[in-house]
Formats: C-alpha cells, structure tokens, sequence
C-alpha cells in the first residue's frame, strides 16, 4: 500500500514539476517578449524624435537661407540653438560641405557652384582635377573629350573621344540626367568616374567658386600642403576670405568669382539612441520670388 503510494505521490511531484518548468518558461517568453517590445518602442520613439529633428532643422534652415543674407564665412559662435524658432543661430554654417550643427542634427551644405559643371565642364580645371590620378596627358584629354562626346548632340568622335557606351548601346547624346551617367561612358576607369562624380554637379549655373570647392579640386589647383592647411581652417570655423586668398593666391576672374549660389546640396542627419535619419536635398533658391513664382525649387529630395 505504500509503494503504491509513494508511486502516485512520485508522479505528483514530477507533474508539479513539469508545470513549475512550463510556467517558468513561459514567464521567460513573456519577460523576453516585454523587453523586446520595450526595445522596439524605444526604437520607434528615436527614430520619429529623429525625423521630427531632421524636419524641425529643414524648416529652420530654408527660412533662414531665404530671410537673411549667405555670408562667405563660417558663423563662429558657441551657441548652435538659441530656441528661437523664428531666428535660430546656425553655428558654423558653410556652403564647402564641412558638417554643422542645430541641437542633435547635423548638417552639411555644399554650394554646387564650387563643383564642376559636367553639362559644360569648365575644362582646365577637369584636367587638373584628372591631373591628380592621372599622369598621361593623352589619357586625360581621352577622358575629357569622351566626356563631352557622351553629350553633344552628333555622332562625331572627337580626337581622342569615344562614342561608345559601356554595353555597346547608343550613347547619351545630350545632356546628362545625373551625375553618375558618368557610369556608362566607355574606356574610362571606375576610380576616375568615382572622382568625377564625386566633384561635380549638373545644378548649376553661373561661375566657379573656388571659396566653396571641394577638398580635391582645391587640391589640384593649390597643391595639397594648401588644401590641407584650408580644410583645417575650415574645420574649425576659421576660415575667412582674406585668409583664403592669402593662403591659396586664387584670384577672381571672368570665369571665377567668391561667391555663395542658388543651386545647393544640403544633407541632414539624425543619430537618436541607435536610430539613424537621413535626408538629402537638391535645391535652388529664389528669395526675391514675387507673385506666383516659388522661392525655392528642389530638385532631388532622398530620405
């Protein structure tokens, strides 16, 4: 009677501890389920505090390239926010592309009049800005002459052109849509399409500015010991006109002026927890727009 006992009392205790195991590791799902879901909360409220930032500074930054006048020269001051929405202060604010503040999004502005134009490429400074990854002359008036036969409206190959695309299809034959159709002209080398990409626009309109150009342009028109002494002035907000001129001996002319255009490239960024925002936009301003005009017209907007 007693072993029968001990049996039922045996299968009680495992039944008691299959259960007890059951609800702890349902307890643990539950417990894991939680966090999870905390987690992924957490990550939703990053990532709309990070859009609302990112839309917070677009807002400010357009009002403020619309209402006041774009200086040259970085603003230089401690105070990236002032909580003034109507007149916020841009500390650093730049048009080469060095990356500035307003509270938690960064943001960067490169003035497309410091780039080359690859509708009609302002050819002495591509082939300086080829010079630098190039040494055979011959191979960089191919590139240059291949970049213009890609657009011009005839089937004629210039000296040292080409007419052909990388596939063997029928090439442009007019104006680029983007900079990077530069992919499809044929005997050119990835690395030297990723340079030129890189360095040049098809918004603009006007003169070179050679204030508001790239790290690599600049270094191929000054050198690179000038262009890296720029670039740290530039990055710590210290950069001003006179500096530049002095520095780099650059000179304005007919075709080169120190300016700030319309046509900008402007790129915000986010970073809230592990939530990342980006947006870039391509635009042209109009701040004297009256009547039905716009006053500003954005071409590309990603993110």
């Amino acid at each position: 009677m007693m072993n029968k006992f001990s049996y039922y009392k045996g299968i009680a205790l495992i039944q008691v501890l299959l259960i007890t195991a059951i609800l702890s590791v349902l307890a643990l799902y539950l417990t894991q389920t939680a966090k999870t879901q905390l987690k992924q909360a957490q990550w939703a409220n990053d990532k709309t505090q990070a859009l609302v930032g990112v839309n917070n500074a677009e807002s400010l930054l357009m009002f403020h390239l619309l209402t006041n006048k774009r200086k040259m020269e970085a603003i230089n001051t401690t105070n990236p926010y002032n909580g003034d929405f109507s007149h916020p202060t841009f500390a650093g604010i730049n048009y080469y592309n060095t990356p500035f503040y307003l509270a938690d999004v960064e943001i960067a502005i490169q003035d497309q009049s410091g780039l080359i134009q690859l509708h009609y490429p302002k050819v002495e400074i591509l082939k300086q800005l080829l010079a630098t990854k190039v040494d055979a002359p011959l191979v960089i008036e191919g590139i240059v002459d291949s970049l213009l036969d890609w657009q011009d409206i005839d089937s004629i190959q210039r000296p040292n052109g080409n007419e052909t695309s990388v596939n063997g299809y029928v090439i442009r034959n007019g104006a680029m849509p983007s900079v990077t159709d530069i992919l499809n002209i044929n005997n050119i080398e990835k690395s030297i399409k990723q340079l030129i990409i890189k360095n040049s626009t098809i918004y603009q309109a006007g003169a070179f500015s050679p204030y508001n150009t790239t790290p690599d342009i600049l270094s191929a028109l000054v050198g690179e010991a000038t262009m890296q002494e720029v670039v740290s002035l530039r990055g710590t907000n210290q950069m001003t006109l006179a500096r530049f001129k002095e520095l780099t001996g650059i000179v304005e002319t007919d075709n080169q002026y120190f300016y700030v255009s319309n046509y900008l490239k402007i790129e915000f960024t986010a970073k809230i927890g592990e939530s990342n925002i980006s947006k870039q936009l391509f635009l042209h301003l109009n701040p004297y727009a009256e009547g039905q005009d716009k006053p500003f017209n954005i071409f590309i907007s990603r993110g």
